[in-house]
């Protein structure tokens, strides 16, 4: 009994240490400036306004597919950031949001996340287009959700815009995966490295074949 109750206390100060971490880590960025952001914001909604929420791209007759959709939506709440309210901001995680600007705020609800009533539908590319140029009359809160991406794509936005940050993630997993292949290689054979890289792109990029 004694050790059952040692692995459940020490499980929990475990778990209590990392939610700390996450939400300490999220509060962190938090405090970055949006103004220092503006000109990659904008460079990205330029970039994706009038393309498709799934964005495709031919690569050597393969169709490499980008998520516009959900990465609007994230620099949105990126952007949307008010570093004055660092925690407050983090965990209600809205879109549209510039402080002073915005008129509207409507808070999270069960269903689909709402989008501008300028807009017939969801439009997170049109959405994004408008925050990035200083038109925000209508915030929605996205609480629900754990946004930890902003940890890494709130400081990213500080020095480059979408299209960098694709080729620098691009860079990073093909490093990563190269790593991986390596260590299997020398662990196991060099036959099951190769399987485990090339089944590892499987789920990052989906393709068609031309």
């Amino acid at each position: 009994m004694k050790k059952y109750i040692k692995d459940g206390l020490k499980f929990l100060i475990i778990y209590i240490i990392l939610i700390s971490i996450f939400i300490g880590s999220v509060t962190l960025v938090s405090l970055i400036p949006s103004e220092w952001m503006k000109k990659n914001v904008q460079e990205t909604a330029e970039i994706m306004y009038g393309q498709e929420n799934i964005w495709k791209v031919p690569v050597f007759g393969v169709l490499i597919l980008f998520d516009n959709f959900t990465d609007a939506l994230m620099i949105n709440t990126a952007y949307s950031i008010d570093n004055n309210h660092p925690f407050t901001s983090a965990m209600l995680a809205r879109k549209n949001y510039i402080p002073g600007v915005t008129k509207d705020e409507y808070k999270d609800m069960a269903g689909e996340l709402k989008s501008s009533s300028k807009y017939p539908a969801l439009n997170q590319i049109g959405e994004l287009m408008d925050i990035a140029h200083g038109e925000a009359d209508e915030a929605f809160e996205y609480a629900r959700y754990w946004h930890g991406y902003l940890v890494w794509l709130r400081p990213l936005l500080c020095f480059m815009n979408i299209g960098n940050i694709r080729i620098l993630f691009t860079l990073i997993f093909i490093g990563l995966g190269a790593t991986l292949t390596i260590i299997v290689a020398k662990k196991i054979d060099l036959i099951y490295g190769v399987i485990i890289r090339y089944s590892g792109f499987s789920w990052w990029i989906i393709c068609i074949l031309d």
